[in-house]
């Protein structure tokens, strides 16, 4: 099977034919190749100068009409030199003129062969605008990892997710912007993520131009269309054989611009030209050790791929902080920072799972931070997600184990409520709550549920429902906030409100100019967010929510028979 082999990722907007992008080495048209003729590749295989490695052209092969790949050029090494994952995008010269770069190889096969994508194509990645682009599968790639272990669940997920294979890489960890230039030959790294871990792409260019872009690769990375991959200068301490592919060991070291086209020719990118990121930090306490840890790392600011990117990196630092995989309780603090939110939002939650707690604790994380960065509402980005984590091997729970609540009250009454409290193997303590029997409470029964903020949640009845819609960021970060915690105990009184009060309502919202709504007139929890459902009710006392450091489980529910005189 072929195997595409290298990655990278810059910007630019090319085409040789079109003159949008024009190479500063002469060029060689596919027409005037012909097999037998002598050439050479430059690429690097060890340090950062790139070497000579002699080719010679076996057969010119045209591809079906449409692709962005017009020929397919079939070559040769000479000299023995083997195809490693990180040459692809090394220029490919004959009689000193460029025609092309390494595009792809074959799995368990010769690797003394390799297949070209032809210069005249690869320009044409530039034809296209840079600007966003729809989220589109994810194709065959290889990329490199740096600082984790890639055989993590989490590792093993995001590679599947994204549809590549990750090689272990190494890295210093000190990349940074020093103003290097890139070259023909040179080789590159296409970052994803970077920082105290690295992710990407390693690769070689292929051709620069007078104005400051450059083409890699010789395909795609995931093609995406227009991009924002930061494009570092990589430093090879080698090429480590394999039957299955070679690969060299690379190191990214300085930033030198960025991919801004990932298409199926290569990728195109700008010298010396740099775009915000998204910025990412995590905190991991080990609470039965006592231990700390902290890690630093920057993601590509792209709204569709960067949170399958963040809550993998996330998900493999915990794994790798805390040394274990099993059961045990997480408490998770996300905070995100963004243009549009002055002071910041944060949200706290805990979770314990029987089996991997770090799969279990990550979820809400990552359903909170892709409905961040894909809301439709404002641009937020430069962004910045900070975690903490404190995690232990024991069940930090409390049951439910008893609730007792008076049989019988009438409107506007308080009632007394005592909850028993079990911690795993641990004797059970009692708590009691102050309640009030709403004013507006009709003759009936009046349920008691007492329950565990993860355990049949209150729910955003008039966004369900259709009455209502999240109208911009404030209001979904709002909503984001006010669900239910698993380490909140909540207890609610659910009655039946008096005719005469629901009458009272409708008259006040008449009387405000309140819009009218189709009939049936709607109940309040039809017409209010749940934040705001929530403010009222603990308002009027029927709604309380105590706070924990323990994940809350279990549900029980008692009857309290409501009776408009008082005498009972």
């Amino acid at each position: 099977m072929r195997k595409t082999i290298l990655i990278t990722l810059l910007l630019l907007i090319c085409s040789c034919s079109e003159a949008s992008f024009i190479p500063e080495d002469p060029i060689m048209p596919i027409s005037e190749l012909k097999p037998g003729m002598n050439g050479y590749m430059l690429t690097v295989m060890q340090g950062l100068d790139p070497s000579r490695i002699p080719v010679k052209i076996v057969s010119v092969i045209p591809s079906k009409p449409g692709r962005d790949i017009t020929h397919e050029i079939l070559i040769k090494f000479t000299d023995g030199t083997r195809l490693a994952q990180g040459m692809s995008g090394a220029p490919i010269y004959v009689q000193g003129k460029l025609i092309g770069a390494i595009r792809s190889g074959w799995d368990f096969s010769d690797h003394t062969m390799a297949i070209l994508a032809p210069i005249e194509d690869m320009c044409r990645v530039f034809d296209y605008p840079d600007k966003e682009t729809p989220k589109p599968a994810f194709p065959l790639a290889d990329m490199t990892i740096s600082g984790l272990n890639i055989s993590t669940p989490a590792m093993k997920h995001l590679a599947d997710t994204l549809g590549v294979t990750f090689t272990q890489g190494v890295s210093s960890g000190n990349a940074q912007v020093t103003g290097a230039t890139l070259k023909p030959g040179d080789s590159v790294t296409a970052l994803f993520v970077w920082g105290d871990i690295e992710m990407g792409a390693v690769g070689t260019v292929t051709a620069t131009s007078k104005q400051g872009r450059f083409l890699a690769f010789g395909h795609k990375v995931f093609k995406r269309g227009a991009v924002a991959y930061p494009a570092a200068k990589t430093y090879i301490h080698g090429i480590v054989n394999s039957a299955t592919f070679p690969f060299k060991l690379a190191e990214a070291r300085d930033f030198a611009g960025t991919f801004l086209q990932d298409r199926e020719a290569g990728l195109g990118g700008r010298q010396r030209y740099f775009v915000a990121p998204i910025s990412a930090v995590m905190t991991f306490r080990d609470m039965d050790t006592g231990t700390e840890k902290s890690y630093r790392f920057c993601v590509t600011p792209d709204e569709f791929m960067s949170p399958e990117l963040l809550t993998s990196t996330y998900t493999a630092l915990a794994e790798e902080a805390w040394g274990r995989k099993g059961q045990g309780t997480m408490s998770v603090n996300l905070r995100i920072d963004g243009k549009n939110i002055p002071n910041g939002w944060a949200r706290r939650d805990i979770f314990f799972a029987e089996d991997d707690i770090t799969a279990k604790a990550f979820e809400q994380t990552k359903a909170i931070i892709s409905a961040y960065l894909t809301q439709p509402y404002e641009d937020i980005m430069p962004a910045g997600f900070t975690l903490t984590v404190e995690a232990s091997q024991k069940p930090r729970i409390l049951m439910i184990e008893n609730v007792e609540a008076p049989e019988d009250a009438y409107p506007g009454q308080e009632v007394n409520i005592r909850v028993k409290l079990r911690g795993w193997r641990k004797d059970p303590t009692e708590h009691d709550f102050t309640m009030k029997i709403p004013e507006d409470a009709s003759e009936g029964v009046c349920e008691l549920i007492v329950r565990g903020g993860g355990i049949e949640s209150m729910r955003q009845i008039s966004v369900e429902e259709g009455y209502k819609s999240i109208d911009g960021l404030d209001r979904m970060l709002t909503e984001f906030k006010a669900r239910d915690a698993n380490n909140e105990l909540i207890l609610e009184l659910n009655i039946d409100r008096s005719a005469e009060s629901l009458k009272r309502i409708l008259a006040q919202r008449r009387n405000k100019n309140v819009k009218a709504l189709q009939e049936p007139d709607l109940l309040p929890e039809e017409e209010e967010y749940i934040s705001e459902t929530k403010v009222r009710r603990i308002n009027e006392g029927s709604l309380k929510i105590f706070r924990s450091e323990y994940f809350i489980d279990g549900m029980m529910k008692r009857i309290i028979h409501v009776h408009n005189d008082r005498r009972h």
